[in-house]
């Protein structure tokens, strides 16, 4: 049997219980809403603990030490198994990275997240004995310690008595807020009482200290600072204002500064006692509290710290304005109280928790698990724009503070779907460090434009000094693509997109270009030498993940161009000349998106990793033991590098993030080969797994993923826990809930579920955000129930099988994995707009091109025209086009309403000519396609756009998921709706070019509509019709559709002093459902309201009847395009509609 750690079989480890999880030798209380300990940690145990039980903000973040620090016993190596660890989000010091052996574009400098001023030291001394929980010769009675995940607090309450047999309880709570406008700032708070009445005199010190200095490098790369010392050096200590203490700090190289200011509350027995500042060495300063009890018992001290950090690079300010915007802080902390601060933390968790949170029935380790991990995501994500979250998040200096891919792929998903408004100002960072990233590309040498983000950074330089499992993976442009992609759908965040993130996608894709190239042999576009999500696996040619995550990326990239250059080009001009984008480029990165190389092996039916990686050997897990795990701290890179071996999920990431482009029996095949090479010696992997285990059927192995994620730090499972938790790993857990186990997907704009319930579990709940709307999803063993929370509605597809749609307040409650037939669903699922409903201003550009093309044939047989005695035919109008428009799609003949008009007016007899002829005057065809070639001119040249009505509607369809086509008998309508801005909504169109090439019939047969619906893959039944004039239509041909709608537009655009009352009723006599005078204001609720109601309404005979009686009682409405007529003159095509 291999040795290989089964993860997927619940193999943690060496040491494993029965229900699968490592034996717990720091055990920590299970409670759904606490982390709890109640027996005092020693040695790894406390070293684990001070990460788990840390607090941040996204600002502050403060290592879970006890106030007066660690004295129990050290490690096996002398050390005391405690690190303090005060950070504040991105305030780094830098180092040259030293290379034994130089190499151009490596990476110059490493930043690094300083430990920073110690302010949370307080000590405690019971009548000159310092109160120490260790102490051999004291006695603990009591220890317990919660971190409370409800209202983000950490408490200890503690009973304690001194070797002179003083006793004493002492209670401690600390608080970082978690609201923005107090993020510079924390509070802790002491309670001491005297519990016998030997106690005279109880004195607390409370320092700040100056003196901090990082870890120094290890031999584990995940760890460790490239500097040794102190780098940040106190400059300014004051204690003139005994409120008001601070010490100013400044690095050496980066040139940022810190202050750190203090301030207490203390009382006695309702008494406030008054401090002994003191200046301590030269980087500490102390304030020391007596409080006098004289024996009485129960006698309760109590003091309250209140600590300010303000940075110059957080408050974008001079050195010298620290301290006044330091005093304000603190000042307003205190004002406000510590009971205020707690009611603000327990206000901001309660909005956080109703959507984030997720109940489990019958797992309370893994509830606890879920809570855990929520909330220090929470905590640690910066919340700024300026800031991001680090792979340790605030709690330790694991990674140095630096940022990673983890925040795209991982992190940003959680918050986009519970917390939007902090997923944007992720997005935001990633838009702010453009110029760096265009730097970085250019920095590699043979780039010449574009941008490429670091690896792994805090504030913009790339960091990482071992190149090719660190800039190589040049993945880290397409993860920034696809997380801004994902944030779009959900939010329709527009100004975001333009204030910035359009910019950013397109210098990325520009890098690609560059970057990869179009093979010489068969034209595909590859990219070699780059290095994948595995990094185990470096330096090759054509990952599978980059290839398919870029192609993604760029075909994006494309549609944003489309949607900006047609609805928004004033911006559009302003970006690409800022930019110098040029045409050609956008052209070559659709080229490359459409010719990228996604490799297939065939006998394995596989998509191999890379180029190499199935020609290598298998990694010998039988005589692996447990450990050398994980294998980068046991063997040299060269021998990891050339074996089949994976790291952490790469092909199987791309099976999760890209879904809908593989099918069910690609994501097995390619799980089974991959899941078996996989060590998941890195904490990112398991959640994937998981996931794509559960969408394949393999659940018991997606559960065991699962558990090994939501306590991969509380029970320390990676035994590195004591660097500081794993973000993407907490990141994780929610995904392999909602993800996984609900089934959560966004395809095309549309959220997807297909739950279903672990074996192990009574039931589950999850929310998800999404475009406003809040939907709870409550899963038992056999239903899942899904609710509109909060939002005007929510649509999604249920079981693969159904729309579901649901209004705020409504619930349904469906069969899991099975169709139900009792569903609130659309009653619709795609639509077919006339051209002429769509685009009403085309008709006057109709108009223009015959009328030129009729002028011009007049001119021209002037002689013959008189001849004819036709010589004073009157001019060319309007309804002399509708005329002859009606009656050529009526026929078989194109043109046959044109040769009747020229016989009538002008007594000519045309030849037809055939569909080849140039344009000229000689034939009817040659008339066509002259007017056509007028028309496509015009088109090119002034483009009309659709009615603003219009765009909203399909904007908002297509949004839904809503499959959209467009019919035209035009054969200039596909240059129309190129330009037009329609493009990117339509899923499909048919125009008068296609009549022929698909024996295509016109009226009375509706086969260029029904085709469309054949081009939707939908059925007419599940189809809305809009049509500018049903007349001349076989009424059981319009009767397939779900509901046909007369839209008027183009008549209108003719005749403005259109009788709509008599239209109407033409138009119901015709066959259609019911007559629309305009779509503004139309969106999916009212269409989908107005099927409802005709699905209910009478027979045709029946509403005829009613019809005609209130067609006289109605008023006409003005005609929605005003703006198209000038008095009874020919409306001007260059206008707008």
């Amino acid at each position: 049997m291999s040795r290989r750690r089964d993860w997927g079989g619940g193999d943690f480890g060496t040491t494993s219980s029965a229900a699968g999880f490592p034996k717990a030798t720091h055990f920590r209380g299970v409670s759904g809403w606490h982390v709890c300990e109640n027996q005092l940690p020693e040695g790894k145990d406390n070293h684990v603990n001070e990460a788990l039980f840390s607090l941040s903000n996204g600002f502050i973040g403060i290592r879970g030490t006890f106030e007066e620090g660690y004295h129990g016993p050290n490690d096996a190596h002398g050390n005391a198994p405690s690190e303090q660890g005060m950070f504040v989000n991105g305030f780094y010091e830098e180092h040259i990275i030293k290379y034994p052996e130089v190499g151009f574009g490596q990476a110059q400098r490493e930043s690094v997240m300083l430990n920073v001023i110690n302010s949370k030291i307080m000590f405690i001394y019971v009548d000159g004995q310092l109160f120490n929980m260790w102490s051999k010769e004291g006695e603990l009675e009591l220890y317990y310690r919660e971190l409370d995940l409800k209202n983000g607090l950490l408490h200890r309450d503690v009973v304690w008595t001194s070797p002179q047999g003083k006793k004493i309880r002492v209670e401690t709570t600390r608080l970082v807020p978690l609201t923005e406008t107090r993020k510079n700032v924390f509070v802790q708070h002491v309670t001491v009482t005297p519990l016998s009445d030997n106690i005279d005199e109880i004195r607390i010190f409370s320092d700040m200290d100056g003196h901090v200095t990082n870890k120094p490098q290890s031999k584990d790369p995940r760890v460790g600072a490239g500097f040794s010392g102190q780098v940040l050096n106190v400059e300014e200590r004051s204690v003139d204002d005994p409120e008001f203490c601070y010490i100013k700090s400044k690095t050496q190289v980066s040139d940022l500064s810190m202050l750190c200011g203090m301030r207490h509350e203390a009382e006695c027995d309702g008494e406030p006692v008054v401090p002994t500042t003191m200046l301590e060495g030269d980087q500490m300063i102390r304030q020391m509290f007596t409080f006098r009890v004289a024996g009485q018992r129960g006698k309760k001290v109590h003091l309250t710290k209140y600590v300010t950090y303000a940075t110059t690079q957080d408050r974008k300010t001079e050195a010298d304005a620290l301290v006044p915007l330091g005093r304000r802080f603190i000042s307003e902390a205190a004002s406000a109280g510590l009971g205020q601060l707690k009611q603000e933390q327990t206000a901001f968790l309660e909005r956080f928790w109703e959507v984030a949170n997720i109940d489990i029935l019958g797992d309370d380790l893994l509830q606890q698990g879920l809570r855990f991990n929520t909330f220090h995501l929470v905590q640690a994500v910066g919340r700024d724009g300026m800031t991001n979250i680090g792979a340790k998040g605030l709690s330790g200096e694991g990674y140095s503070g630096h940022y990673f891919w983890d925040t795209e792929i991982y992190i940003l998903p959680f918050l986009l779907y519970t917390a939007p408004d902090i997923a944007r100002q992720l997005v935001k960072f990633r838009i702010s460090l453009l110029d760096k990233a265009r730097q970085r590309a250019l920095q590699l040498g043979g780039i010449t434009k574009g941008a490429l983000y670091p690896w792994r950074t805090i504030h913009g330089d790339e960091c990482s000094a071992y190149f090719p499992a660190g800039t190589a993976q040049l993945h880290i442009n397409a993860d920034i693509a696809w997380a801004f992609k994902q944030y779009m759908e959900a939010t329709d965040d527009m100004e975001l997109l333009l204030d910035g993130g359009a910019e950013m996608l397109l210098e990325m894709a520009r890098f690609w270009l560059e970057y990869g190239c179009f093979s010489t042999t068969n034209g595909h576009f590859q990219i070699n030498c780059v290095t994948g999500p595995d990094e185990y696996t470096c330096l090759v040619n054509n990952n599978y993940y980059t290839n398919i995550m870029v192609q993604d990326a760029l075909h994006y990239v494309c549609d944003i161009a489309y949607l900006l250059k047609h609805e928004r080009p004033h911006e559009w001009k302003r970006l690409t000349d800022k930019i110098n984008l040029e045409d050609a480029e956008l052209e070559t990165m659709h080229r490359a998106a459409e010719k990228m190389y996604l490799p297939y092996d065939k006998i394995l039916g596989v998509h191999p990793q890379d180029d190499s990686f199935l020609q290598k050997l298998e990694w010998d897990f039988e005589n692996t033991p447990h450990n050398k795990y994980p294998l980068l701290l046991h063997y040299h890179y060269l021998i990891i590098y050339k074996f089949k071996v994976i790291k952490q999920a790469d092909l199987v990431l791309a099976l999760l993030l890209q879904g809908a482009k593989f099918t069910d029996k690609e994501k097995k095949l390619n799980f089974d080969y991959y899941e078996p090479l996989t060590t998941h010696d890195s904490s990112l992997s398991t959640a994937v797994y998981s996931v794509i285990a559960a969408e394949i059927g393999y659940y018991q192995k997606a559960y065991n993923y699962f558990k090994c994620t939501a306590r991969m730090d509380l029970d320390n499972i990676h035994h590195n826990s004591h660097n500081g938790i794993h973000t993407a790993c907490m990141a994780g857990t929610w995904m392999c809930v909602v993800r996984g186990f609900a089934g959560f997907r966004v395809i095309k704009n549309v959220i997807h579920l297909n739950p279903y319930l672990p074996q192990e579990w009574k039931g589950y709940n999850c929310r998800i955000a999404f475009r406003g709307a809040v939907l709870e999803v409550r899963v038992s063993s056999r239903t899942a129930q899904y609710t509109c929370i909060k939002g005007k509605r929510v649509n999604f597809v249920h079981a693969e099988t159904q729309r579901v749609y649901l209004r705020e307040g409504q619930s349904k409650t469906l069969l899991l994995k099975d169709k139900f037939e009792d569903l609130t669903a659309l009653n619709f699922d795609s639509i077919v707009i006339d051209i002429d409903v769509a685009i009403p201003a085309i008709q006057a550009g109709h108009f223009s091109s015959w009328k030129q093309v009729i002028d011009e044939l007049k001119a021209a047989r002037r002689d013959d025209i008189a001849a004819a005695g036709k010589l004073g035919a009157k001019e060319f109008t309007m309804k002399d086009y509708h005329s002859f428009i009606m009656n050529q799609i009526s026929t078989d003949h194109r043109y046959s309403g044109v040769q009747l008009y020229i016989r009538e007016v002008f007594g000519l007899d045309i030849p037809c000519g055939s569909s080849h002829d140039a344009p000229g005057l000689d034939s009817l065809w040659a008339l066509g396609n002259k007017k056509t070639e007028l028309l496509k001119q015009m088109i090119q040249e002034n483009p009309p756009t659709a009615p603003e009505g219009i765009i909203r509607l399909v904007k908002e369809l297509k949004r839904e998921g809503i499959k959209i086509g467009l019919v035209s008998y035009s054969r200039s309508a596909e240059t129309l709706i190129e330009n037009s801005g329609l493009k990117r909504y339509v899923e499909a169109y048919v125009t008068g070019m296609d009549m022929g090439t698909l024996g295509l019939r016109g009226k009375p047969y509706m086969d260029m509509y029904l085709k469309i619906t054949e081009m939707l893959f939908t059925d007419p039944s599940r189809c809305l019709l809009m049509i500018n004039d049903p007349v001349g239509f076989a009424k059981e041909e319009l009767s397939r559709f779900k509901l046909a709608m007369a839209v008027p537009y183009g008549h209108l655009a003719m005749e403005p002093d259109l009788d709509l009352v008599a239209l109407e009723k033409t138009y119901l006599e015709a066959g259609v459902h019911l007559m629309m005078r305009s779509v503004d204001g139309v969106d999916i609720d009212s269409l989908d309201d107005l099927v409802e109601v005709e699905l209910k309404k009478e027979t045709y005979d029946d509403r005829m009847t009613r019809v005609h009686a209130e067609c006289s009682q109605r008023v006409c409405l003005p005609c929605p395009f005003p703006s198209l007529f000038f008095g009874t003159g020919v409306p001007d095509f260059s206008l707008r509609a």
